[in-house]
């Protein structure tokens, strides 16, 4: 069964003051996120003080979701390792523990890897395919090191298609500081990049 299996890892979670109420905080942003997402097969869930993980079953609103994460718990960083493949066991779908397989395999992989080029974001297949995608998450990453709450969340909401009026409402944030924003970071092709790499997660699940 293939599935993509999602791994997180709070940055410098050591040196966190008060690291027990930033765990109960976390706790909530990842139940948020779950109760929000459309496509898990087991929910995001803490698996050490400072990983957390899930499995989706397909890779609609991933990033969307991703980007969430992050804005909830900024100013803390948090890598994200994405490996997309097998699952040898069984889909627990109360909590995402007791679960193993290439998937998981590759996602700690790339976490392995995140942690020694001190990037934030990548995806790992059991093929070659996916190292353009790495490059370009490697743009990223060094971009969203420096972003605001504010302008994580109006890439969420782009990468929900959400109306800008909608986006405006809901950050309480001018149209002008919207649209500032997409503009600084060049949003809009942010949007594309990870809704290309979401339909390629897509295809390698139905090939599978």
């Amino acid at each position: 069964m293939q599935v993509i299996a999602v791994i997180g890892d709070i940055v410098a979670s050591r040196n966190l003051p008060q690291r027990a109420v930033f765990q109960r905080r976390l706790k909530k942003v990842l139940d948020q996120t779950t109760g929000g997402a459309r496509h898990l097969a087991s929910p995001y869930t803490i698996t050490l003080g400072d990983e957390f993980q899930a499995v989706y079953r397909k890779a609609d609103g991933l990033f969307a979701d991703v980007f969430r994460i992050m804005a909830e718990i900024h100013p803390v960083r948090t890598r994200i390792a994405i490996g997309v493949g097998d699952l040898s066991t069984r889909i627990n779908p109360q909590q995402a523990l007791g679960m193993d397989g290439p998937a998981f395999h590759l996602a700690r992989a790339a976490l392995t890897e995140l942690k020694e080029n001190k990037r934030l974001l990548r995806i790992k297949g059991a093929g070659e395919e996916w190292r353009l995608a790495c490059h370009l998450l490697n743009l990223l990453s060094h971009q969203v090191a420096g972003w605001s709450r504010n302008r994580l969340l109006v890439l969420e909401g782009l990468l929900r298609l959400q109306p800008v009026k909608e986006i405006e409402a809901g950050l309480q944030i001018s149209r002008v500081a919207v649209y500032k924003n997409i503009r600084a970071a060049a949003l809009d092709e942010v949007v594309g990049i990870c809704h290309e790499l979401e339909r390629a997660l897509n295809q390698v699940l139905r090939d599978a």
